[in-house]
């Protein structure tokens, strides 16, 4: 059941504040101009109300970068194996979009279903997420045009909504209850017009995304053109840097490194991209997908085409960041429409 209250700004600091004593607050900061997720010592630090999105998402706090599996070392003959300890800190993900909020429900769909990734797992279970609502779009958002919102309330525990100077505070799980503790018998509890305010704000800043809607049926559209001719043209602008992989909210690719010596080593975990060339690289030498065109379809159809039932969301929660941040101007959307159309037309000619 959500509990909601109506706050000030200075309240809302308040509260934040608080959440400082006892656990890690990662929130927005601004660190040499850009708007990064870090963690903070002070509410002070935090961009409480920031004007865009952060350069990266926050799943590096759940899915690190890099990470030791495990350590083995050679001791009398035997060899001992000594995994990493299990993180125990709570931490509070503070003032995530909707779209980032999406993401790392779509990371758990990878690392939470059947068997579950140990180190993931853990850092989930202790992890509570704060969303704040999009007070306006940036203009590469598109959220609306797959499928989200922006002011969304997946993978959120407390959501805040901007309304106008003051703040909406939503406690949508058992989680985000147990944040507010006994902070909430101190705040004014939110109105039926205030909750009106939500689908409001929600119009407006949808109504600030010019994207047409990438349609579910597409994806099996995509999936029957996968040899499609196509895709050699939309890849050519594709320079393969991954920067795209690396922004994502929702990717969950990553590389295994195995460093030793004589007397021990270590198994780490590094993020990867689908569109680097070594990602399917075979120790043999073969490479099933040797050409930039094969790795950039990955990409797209990863996205939006493998889904295992009509229904699933998109794993591309149109936050934007791959738009923005391509040196070569790709644009997803403009590529799945693009490729749609292809497939479509090259049936209809067949079909004549």
């Amino acid at each position: 059941m959500e509990s909601s209250w109506k706050l000030t700004d200075a309240q809302l600091r308040e509260w934040l504040s608080g959440l400082l004593d006892g656990n890690s607050v990662v929130a927005p900061i601004e660190e040499d101009g850009v708007l990064l997720f870090r963690p903070i010592a002070s509410e002070e630090q935090a961009v409480v109300k920031p004007s865009g999105k952060t350069r990266w998402s926050p799943k590096e706090f759940l899915f690190p970068r890099s990470e030791a599996l495990y350590r083995y070392n050679f001791k009398g003959g035997t060899v001992q194996l000594e995994d990493p300890p299990v993180p125990e800190e709570h931490q509070v993900l503070f003032g995530m979009r909707s779209c980032d909020a999406s993401g790392i429900v779509r990371l758990d769909e990878i690392f939470l279903s059947g068997t579950k990734d140990r180190l993931y797992a853990a850092r989930r279970e202790n992890t509570t997420i704060v969303s704040t609502a999009c007070a306006a779009a940036d203009p590469e958002c598109f959220c609306t045009a797959v499928g989200y919102s922006p002011v969304g309330e997946e993978g959120s525990d407390v959501q805040l909504v901007p309304l106008g100077e003051d703040w909406m505070l939503r406690a949508l799980t058992d989680k985000g209850r147990d944040l507010v503790g006994d902070a909430g018998d101190g705040w004014t509890k939110a109105t039926a017009k205030d909750s009106k305010r939500i689908a409001e704000l929600e119009k407006t800043v949808a109504g600030q995304i010019d994207r047409s809607p990438v349609n579910r049926e597409w994806s099996q559209v995509l999936e029957e053109g996968f040899e499609h001719g196509a895709w050699d043209r939309l890849a050519q602008h594709c320079l393969g840097c991954s920067v795209c992989a690396y922004v994502c909210p929702s990717c969950s690719c990553f590389d295994m490194n195995h460093e030793a010596n004589a007397w021990c080593g270590v198994q780490c975990r590094s993020w990867d991209a689908c569109t680097f060339p070594l990602f399917t690289h075979h120790a043999s030498g073969h490479n099933p997908r040797e050409t930039k065109q094969e790795r950039y379809r990955q990409r797209v159809l990863h996205k939006f085409a493998f889904r295992e039932e009509d229904d699933e969301p998109f794993r591309c929660v149109g936050c934007g960041r791959c738009v923005a941040l391509c040196p070569a101007g790709l644009d997803i959307v403009n590529t799945v429409t693009a490729a749609v159309e292809a497939i479509r037309e090259e049936g209809a000619d067949a079909a004549r």
